[in-house]
């Protein structure tokens, strides 16, 4: 797979088609579907392949320059899916190997907040910042600079379901703090039988 050609469009490259982009997209989506051990032996992101079975995830390409955040939101919160996966292109001003993904994330989830979209939630996946996940650079293979859409209810609940299984027994405490996969103030006790 030939790594962030399409975001290479200020280096005279001749951009691929949405078709190309989204199908290096799920070559990265079927390695999060896929069973690891340093997850417990489930997928690094184990709600992920109900969403593609059900189609309850809108896969779309994202040209800032052509259209807003917002109509993009706008377009997933009217339609019937469940989640969104926005594949970020670079364009005039936005190059996203350039963007702090923690304050990206941090600014669309304020904006968001301001133009009310209160029951909603963006979560950033960069593959040019240093992150692991269970000692594993998760986000590496991903080609493109991704945002995740959904109903802040339904992440914190499938959050919290994860408590009580194994997903986080290969995690260092460095990563579960970064990734706040506790609430403060507050040890969870791995319940689970050994």
């Amino acid at each position: 797979m030939t790594k962030h050609f399409a975001n290479d469009f200020h280096e005279g490259r001749m951009p691929y088609d949405d078709d190309k982009i989204l199908n290096e997209v799920v070559q990265y989506l079927d390695y999060l579907e896929t069973p690891n051990e340093n997850f417990g032996g489930m997928a690094v992101c184990p709600f992920l392949k109900k969403e593609r079975v059900t189609e309850g995830l809108l896969l779309r390409v994202w040209r800032p320059n052509e259209e807003s955040f917002f109509s993009v939101l706008d377009e997933f919160v009217e339609s019937d899916k469940t989640s969104a996966l926005l594949v970020c292109m670079d364009s005039d001003g936005i190059m996203w190997e350039e963007i702090n993904r923690k304050k990206y994330q941090k600014a669309i989830q304020l904006a968001m907040e301001d133009k009310g979209y209160k029951k909603h939630k963006a979560l950033c996946f960069s593959p040019f910042e240093d992150w692991t996940a269970a000692g594993e650079e998760t986000r590496k293979g991903s080609p493109y600079f991704l945002i995740n859409l959904a109903e802040t209810d339904a992440l914190n609940e499938a959050h919290r379901s994860l408590w009580k299984t194994k997903y986080f027994d290969n995690f260092s405490e460095s990563e579960v703090e970064t990734l706040k996969v506790y609430p403060k103030n507050k040890k969870v006790i791995n319940e689970k039988s050994d």
